[in-house]
């Protein structure tokens, strides 16, 4: 019970204790008057009418005396008046038998008034003729104290209510703060650090705003410095001071982790870039000049990279003048057709004299098949020391001898493909559980893998048809064919009971008319919606923050919740992450490879954790691959764990 209500209750009690005790008491009082009211009026009437009938007692005239009884009983007053001999016998009297009425028999049990009778002797001269016995009648009596009761609790009643709705006014403005504080202190909880301006006047109470208000501060500063330790940390270990790209350390991580995974470098394009003359520029001009070229040089790739429909990119600068860009989702054709460009938007920096010479960088490619990351390392920059023979600003590409699946079907015959796919469901769902840390042994949700065919029957990686999906701009159309084949699975029995996680693809998040369909979907069904977990890339999410904050804000009105999944891999910082209000956090695997063997790695899950947490956001691990890996994850205490050393996706065979 609320504090008001037991306010209310408390209130409310004490009026009714003080009226019943009010009420009774004044009753009572009341009661007592009117029964000593009755006895005297019964006496004194007795005896003026034994006075009266002397004389015609005497006379034995009863129907004078009969007369007498009549008229003074016939006003109302007395329930019996009786006149009889010395030897009991009745001269003359008359009773009335009848009960009162206007007055309910209940309160008449509760205060019963007394008849008494009233006596008194007639005599005839100096000997007495006879006894006069007279009983006043209580109803006018009981009607008397039946309205003095109903008009004391009338006004009672009007007391009450009036009193009453003073102190809700009262009670209203004196727990509105409470309630201010109550509804700050649920805000603090969700991590959203609102200040009360409306200081109350109430000593006590204003002691206690005062108080919600400096803790509130208190723990957005603490919060804030911990988020801007962690950033800062993060960019310390991970980021070119210089450029404020990726540093070498992030891009051997990452890159690795990307190839290992296979599905986000399929096929890909692993490009290095080094600046000409960067020490001849050092040393004539100072590193300040050498510096600028770098943030130029840095700068015109970012705007190349906006034009390469790239699916993802990882940027680095690895050393003093060179720069590698790893470019996911893009054909042997389009990596010349990027590097080209690079190449010839490069004489500009020169234009803007940011290099003394024309010749800025040479640049040299190589494309990924079936190569290791040190073996695609190792042919980029033998493409690259090619290049810088070939004459200033030259693009070279080592030879490709792998079977890229990508070249080899045409535009057309890809789409096709794909709405052979669509039109007959040409494709297989795999799932791969996350297991809770504490014990691997209880999955937390898992997570849907799609995979199609082609005609002949065979799978097609996800890291090969993504790509292709989006660039067709048929990603919404994949969603809704994997979102309406999972949520018909949930419906049937036997399907699993614990979340079941779908990942989205970028070219679903920016068109709102899947977001609406979903929406709507999601709403219709709230049972199924209730396990279902929709994830975001964090590179994506940094891509495209405002139509993920739509994305967000709409599935987070209905019973299904997002996650973040790869988080590390973008720039995705914990403040955004707040208004996502995501189900968990997916640390990126990159982080989690060989975790027990990298310092670094651990600090980075740790400060993620400890800030994740303290929002209340659970944190999971992937990629795990060993023991070793996993025990490390546990003791930095992340919440969940997944990878193929815990379980391997197996295939959701339909029903």
């Amino acid at each position: 019970m609320t504090l008001r209500k037991q306010l209310i209750f408390l209130i409310t009690a004490s009026f009714l204790i003080l009226f019943i005790g009010s009420f009774t008491t004044n009753a009572r009082i009341k009661q007592n008057y009117l029964n000593d009211q009755l006895q005297t009026i019964s006496q004194d009437s007795a005896t003026l009418l034994g006075l009266t009938l002397s004389t015609q007692l005497s006379e034995m005239n009863p129907i004078l005396i009969e007369t007498k009884i009549n008229v003074l009983f016939d006003s109302g007053y007395y329930s019996e008046i009786m006149v009889r001999d010395l030897d009991g016998e009745i001269i003359a009297g008359r009773t009335d038998t009848s009960h009162p009425t206007g007055v309910p028999q209940w309160f008449m049990k509760m205060f019963p008034l007394e008849t008494p009778h009233g006596t008194s002797n007639v005599m005839s001269g100096w000997t007495q003729a006879g006894t006069i016995y007279i009983s006043a009648n209580p109803e006018f009596a009981y009607v008397r104290l039946w309205e003095m009761c109903t008009t004391s609790f009338s006004w009672f009643a009007i007391a009450f209510f009036i009193t009453f709705g003073m102190v809700l006014g009262a009670l209203h403005f004196v727990l509105r703060p409470l309630r201010a504080v109550e509804l700050q202190a649920e805000a603090i909880s969700n991590q959203d650090y609102v200040i009360q301006d409306r200081i109350p006047r109430t000593p006590e109470m204003r002691r206690v705003v005062l108080a919600m208000n400096l803790m509130s501060s208190r723990i957005r500063d603490a919060f804030t410095k911990q988020q801007e330790s962690l950033e800062r940390y993060h960019k310390i270990a991970y980021t070119d001071s210089v450029t404020d790209l990726a540093n070498r350390s992030f891009f051997n991580q990452r890159f690795s982790h990307m190839l290992e995974e296979g599905k986000d470098f399929e096929h890909a394009t692993l490009l290095f870039l080094e600046v000409a003359n960067l020490q001849a520029i050092n040393n004539q001009l100072g590193h300040r000049a050498g510096d600028e070229l770098l943030r130029g040089v840095a700068s015109l790739i970012q705007n190349q990279i906006a034009e390469s429909g790239a699916t993802e990119v990882l940027l680095a600068r690895l050393s003093g003048p060179t720069f590698a860009i790893a470019l996911s989702g893009i054909t042997e054709a389009g990596s010349w057709a990027f590097a080209n460009r690079l190449a010839e938007s490069l004489p500009v920096l020169h234009e803007e004299n940011l290099a003394i010479t024309d010749e800025i960088a040479h640049i040299g490619f190589a494309y990924r098949s079936v190569q290791s990351a040190q073996q695609l390392m190792s042919e980029a920059d033998m493409a690259l020391r090619r290049a810088q023979l070939l004459g200033k600003n030259a693009v070279y590409a080592y030879p490709s001898e792998g079977d890229d699946l990508l070249d080899r079907f045409t535009a057309t015959q890809w789409l096709v493909l794909f709405r052979d796919v669509l039109d007959n469901r040409r494709h297989s769902l795999f799932l791969q559980s996350t297991f809770q840390s504490a014990d691997t042994g209880k999955i937390m949700h898992s997570e849907v893998l799609l995979r199609i065919f082609q005609q002949d029957g065979s799978i097609i990686k996800a890291g090969v048809f993504i790509p292709l999906v989006n660039s067709f701009a048929l990603a919404s159309s994949f969603d809704r064919m994997v979102i309406e084949d999972v949520m018909e699975r949930l419906e049937k029995p036997g399907s699993p009971t614990y979340p079941i996680a779908i990942n989205l693809m970028q070219g679903s998040i920016g068109d709102f008319e899947f977001v609406n369909w979903l929406t709507q979907n999601l709403r219709a069904k709230p049972q199924l919606a209730r396990r279902l977990r929709f994830e975001l890339n964090d590179y994506t999410i940094s891509q495209n923050p405002f139509a993920v904050q739509v994305l967000a804000n709409q599935i987070n009105t209905t019973e299904a919740r997002i996650g973040i999944e790869h988080f590390g891999r973008g720039n995705t910082t914990f403040a955004e992450l707040t208004n996502l209000n995501p189900a968990y956090l997916q640390i990126d695997g990159s982080f989690t490879r060989d975790i027990n063997l990298n310092r670094v790695s651990q600090q980075f899950v740790e400060s993620t954790v400890i800030a994740a947490q303290s929002l209340n956001i659970p944190v999971i691990a992937e990629f795990i691959e060993n023991e070793a890996e996993l025990q490390t994850l546990k003791d930095l205490r992340v919440d969940g764990v997944r990878g193929h050393f815990l379980s391997v996706a197996s295939l959701w065979e339909r029903e």
